[in-house]
This record gives structure tokens, sequence and C-alpha cells, in this order.
């Protein structure tokens, strides 16, 4: 995604009493929080902030991650974070005790948010289909792009081989390399 997209949607002005305005900050949240997966989110629980950072494992690999607090995420965290106690999930996706219960709950709140941001990007004029995922991907090429070196991204993804992380990576736009190749063209 263009940094350009990621801005309409972070501007995008959405009422907070509307569903897609916790949609939106579900898909920024993923993009700060380094493409974090709509899983590892939904598990999120206040007690995962300490000390100005986030600190969770990953469902999926069970690696740890810490990442700091920004100042645009905390903008966002402070909204869901009002009124919970430290065992509360940050997030209203979870809201019964059953593990099982848990993961039909994430899967079904999946399929509204990608909905939602089917919507999204009708609002932004985004022509690529939003879903989950797009926001992880984004967080890669726009690391990619802004110089973070391949091992950076791979540990800031979760990756275990640095081979996934160029999967991710594999599909630039075409806009970005007609830029580089205008680079190397004007250096002639």
């Amino acid at each position: 995604m263009a940094i350009e997209d990621l801005r309409k949607i972070i501007t995008l002005e959405i009422p907070k009493d509307i569903v897609l305005f916790r949609y939106r900050n579900y898909f920024i949240c993923s993009f700060l929080l380094y493409g974090m997966n709509f899983t590892d989110m939904a598990y999120l629980k206040v007690s995962n902030v300490i000390n100005g950072r986030i600190k969770f494992r990953r469902k999926k690999t069970g690696k740890l991650f810490d990442i700091k607090i920004t100042g645009q995420l905390s903008e966002i965290l402070n909204i869901y974070l009002k009124g919970k106690s430290r065992d509360d999930f940050i997030f209203p996706v979870i809201k019964r005790a059953d593990p099982a219960l848990q993961e039909r709950e994430i899967s079904w709140e999946r399929q509204r948010y990608n909905a939602g941001l089917k919507k999204i990007g009708e609002l932004c004029g985004i022509e690529q289909k939003l879903t989950t995922y797009v926001s992880r991907h984004s967080f890669a090429t726009q690391a990619m792009l802004n110089d973070v070196p391949l091992q950076a991204i791979s540990a800031m993804l979760g990756h275990s081989k640095l081979n996934t992380t160029q999967i991710y990576l594999k599909m630039l736009p075409t806009n970005i390399l007609d830029s580089y190749n205008e680079k190397l063209v004007s250096a002639i």
C-alpha cells in the first residue's frame, strides 16, 4: 500500500460511535505495532502495556515482542484502555472466557473487520482491496522503502527466516519500481 493511501485511512473522519471507527483503529494499530496480525491484537490485555511499551508473545510462533508505544499509538490505545483492569482485553473482540468461543469471536470479528475495511477503502478512494493483512504487508513495504534493513524488518514481523520476509516484500508496487528505475537511468 502506498503511504498516501495509509495517510487517507489515518485522516479519514469517522464518528466514534460508528463501527468503522474501531476498524480503522485496528488497521492503524496493526501497522504501528510492526504489522501485528489481528489474532495477536485481539488477545492483547491491559497487562501487556508495561512502562510505555507493548510486551506480548505472538500466538503463532511464541516469539516475544517488545514494542515502544509511539504518540500515535498511545492516542488510539487510550480510547480502549479507559476504565479497564489489568486482566481485560484491550480491544473489544473477545468477551468470553472459553478458549474455543474466543477463537470463534476472533473469527467473526475478523470477517466484520474485513467487510469494514472494504467500506473504508471505498470512502478513501483506495483501489487496492483492504484486508487485515494489508496493514502487515504495508508495514513491511514501508519499512523497506525507508531503508530499514531486511534483517530488522524480519525481526519486527516475527519471521524466523529471511525468505519469509522476502515473500512479503516481493510484490513491490510498479510505481515504486518505476521510481527506482528513474533514479538509475538519471544517474547514467
